[in-house]
C-alpha cells in the first residue's frame, strides 16, 4: 500500500535530484545498518519524503557519508544520515510489517516477510508505543469494516489516514505535531484511494475487498483524490520549510499523481 509519495524527477533540477538520491541512499544505508541487508528490501519512497520533511522542518544539520553498495558498486556515492532518517527507517519497518500481514490475510503471501520483520517489532513497539498503537488500532477498525463489506471509500480512506498520522509525528506534543498529524492523515487518505483504484480490477477478479470496485466513473475517484491531495497541500504550506522545499513541493503537487497519470515521465 506504499510507494506513492514520489518525486517527478523531470521537473527537478540536477542539484535537487542529487539531494533526493542522497536521502534515498541514506535511508537505505540506515535500514541496512539497523536491520541488515534484508531491511533494505523494505525501502519505500514514502519514508524518503518523511526524512526530507522532518530534517527540514526541525532544522537538523545533515550528516554526510560516502559508500559503495550492491546497487552502485563501482563508485562511492553520497548519502545523508541523521536523527529523522533513523526515525524514518524504524517507521519503514513498522509499515512494512503491517503491509506484509495484510498480504498474508488477503492472499496468503508475505508470510516469510512478516515473520522476519516481526522479530524487530518488540523493540519498535517499546520505542514507539504511540505510533504502533495508533496504526494497529486503525488497521483493526479497517479490517472490521472490510469484513462487514462497508463500501464508503472516503470513510475507509479517512480511517486509514488516521491510522498513520502518528508516524508523521515524531514528537507527541510539540508546536508542529498538529500540522504533521493532519498532513499524514490527508496523505494517508490519498494513498488508500490510489491503492484501491490501482487494485480494483485485480481485487474484483480474486474476490477481495475493494471499496472502489463498483465505481466505474474515473472522475468520481479523481474528485476523491483531489480532495485528499488539496487538503494535504493546504496543511503542507503552513509548515516553515526552506532547505528541501522545492523537492517536497514537487512531490506534494506532482509526484503523488505519477501512478495515476501513467503516461507521466519520471
Amino acid at each position: 500500500m506504499f510507494g506513492y509519495i514520489t518525486p517527478t524527477k523531470s521537473n527537478l533540477g540536477k542539484e535537487d535530484i542529487e539531494k533526493y538520491r542522497s536521502y534515498y541512499c541514506g535511508l537505505c544505508h540506515e535500514l541496512k545498518l539497523k536491520y541488515g541487508k534484508s531491511g533494505t528490501m523494505n525501502l519505500s519512497y514514502d519514508m524518503v519524503f518523511l526524512s526530507l520533511l522532518l530534517t527540514d522542518l526541525y532544522n537538523e544539520k545533515e550528516e554526510e557519508g560516502k559508500e559503495k553498495c550492491a546497487v552502485r558498486p563501482i563508485k562511492e556515492h553520497r548519502f545523508i544520515s541523521g536523527t529523522y532518517i533513523r526515525y524514518a527507517a524504524d517507521m519503514q519497518i513498522l509499515l512494512s510489517y503491517h503491509s506484509a500481514l495484510d498480504q498474508v490475510k488477503d492472499e496468503e503471501k508475505g508470510r516469510k516477510t512478516a515473520e522476519r520483520l516481526g522479530t524487530f517489532m518488540p523493540g519498535i513497539r517499546e520505542r514507539y508505543p504511540r505510533q504502533c498503537g495508533c496504526l494497529e488500532k486503525g488497521l483493526a477498525i479497517l479490517s472490521g469494516k472490510e469484513e462487514q463489506g462497508f463500501d464508503s471509500a472516503p470513510e475507509m480512506a479517512l480511517i486509514f489516514g488516521d491510522s498513520i498520522k502518528e508516524i508523521f509525528t515524531p514528537f507527541e506534543d510539540d508546536f508542529f505535531s498538529p500540522l504533521l498529524r493532519s498532513l499524514g492523515s490527508n496523505l494517508g487518505r490519498f494513498i488508500y484511494l490510489m491503492d484501491a483504484w490501482e487494485d480494483r480490477k485485480q481485487d474484483t477478479k480474486k474476490g477481495l475487498y475493494n471499496p472502489l470496485k463498483d465505481i466505474a466513473d474515473k472522475s468520481t475517484v479523481e474528485n476523491m483524490l483531489l480532495n485528499a491531495a488539496s487538503d494535504a497541500g493546504a496543511v503542507f504550506e503552513k509548515l516553515p520549510l526552506d532547505d528541501n522545499l522545492a523537492i517536497l513541493r514537487n512531490i506534494i503537487y506532482s509526484g503523488i499523481w505519477r501512478r495515476y497519470h501513467k503516461d507521466g515521465k519520471n
